[in-house]
């Protein structure tokens, strides 16, 4: 599948989940996390445990579709769970971050923008958990498109570590400081726990 570089979420009334639509059901969760695994085991151990819980709920994973890192814990874990994983990965990267060949679907894609753009069309909502700068990447655009009002999907960062504390610090200055509004704080929510993600999922 391919997309012009280029193309972003179509705005409002054309996007599901724009704002004054009726509720998204979470059915699928976009899942941004690290191609690496960090030095703390228990970024690898979450990420595991959201994938088991997709998998538990019925909840559609959809990934980046690497098989290395974060996002080959989740993935591994929501397929090992008989869950249903898409991955969606640049050609480019396909040997890089060597695309998970388990997943129920994986969609090449030409550019890091067509990814992104193709995996948030097919999410209900976004989660982000620990990871590196292409993480980062895709929570600030994801936030950004939120900020122009093109979706109101839920956006959520988890980690039970603490590793969101300064990314959340961050976005408070700025709106201190005047370069955001105050309500760029109500685009997304901090998750503390494995237990406060499920209580925001279906129950099976």
């Amino acid at each position: 599948m391919t997309s012009h570089p280029l193309d972003t979420p179509t705005p409002d009334a054309q996007v599901p989940g724009a704002p004054g639509a009726p509720p998204r059901p979470i059915r699928s969760l976009l899942i941004f996390c690290g191609s690496r695994t960090g030095q703390d085991s228990r970024h690898a151990a979450l990420a595991a445990a959201v994938g088991r819980l997709l998998a538990q709920r019925g909840v559609t994973l959809i990934y980046g579709g690497g098989a290395l890192g974060l996002m080959g814990e989740v993935g591994r874990a929501c397929i090992a769970g008989q869950g249903a994983a898409q991955g969606v990965i640049p050609r480019f990267l396909k040997d890089r971050e060597v695309a998970e060949p388990l997943c129920t679907d994986m969609t090449v894609v030409d550019s890091l923008h067509s990814r992104k753009t193709v995996m948030f069309e097919r999410a209900d909502a976004v989660l982000a958990l620990p990871g590196g700068l292409g993480t980062l990447d895709e929570l600030v655009e994801i936030l950004s498109w939120r900020n122009l009002r093109l979706h109101d999907r839920p956006v959520w960062l988890l980690s039970d570590s603490g590793f969101w504390q300064p990314f959340t610090a961050l976005l408070h200055h700025m709106v201190a400081a005047g370069f955001s509004a105050p309500d760029t704080l109500s685009h997304l929510e901090s998750l503390e726990s494995i237990d406060a993600l499920a209580a925001r999922l279906p129950r099976p």
